[in-house]
């Protein structure tokens, strides 16, 4: 699993959004970043990013389409 690329990519989807997490939504997000740095899996990661879909959508204004994307392009690193 390439973490750097995988980061690049939550990254890149992130700054695509048209909002930044208020102040009530930063400490949960804040917690979400640091369980995606303990993964050791992309299936961990995924799972992560399903879990939370709703406020990550919220809080960075993201489509589901673009959460969709940076899915597929994480999933491409399962098994490398």
């Amino acid at each position: 699993m390439n973490k750097e690329e995988i980061i690049n990519i939550i990254e890149s989807t992130l700054t695509s959004g048209d909002k930044t997490p208020g102040i009530f939504d930063l400490p949960k997000i804040i917690a979400i970043k640091s369980e995606l740095q303990s993964c050791h899996s992309v299936d961990d990661i995924l799972g992560i990013i399903d879990e939370h879909r709703g406020l990550i959508s919220k809080a960075f204004g993201l489509s589901d389409d673009a959460i969709d994307s940076a899915v597929q392009k994480i999933k491409a690193f399962e098994g490398k």
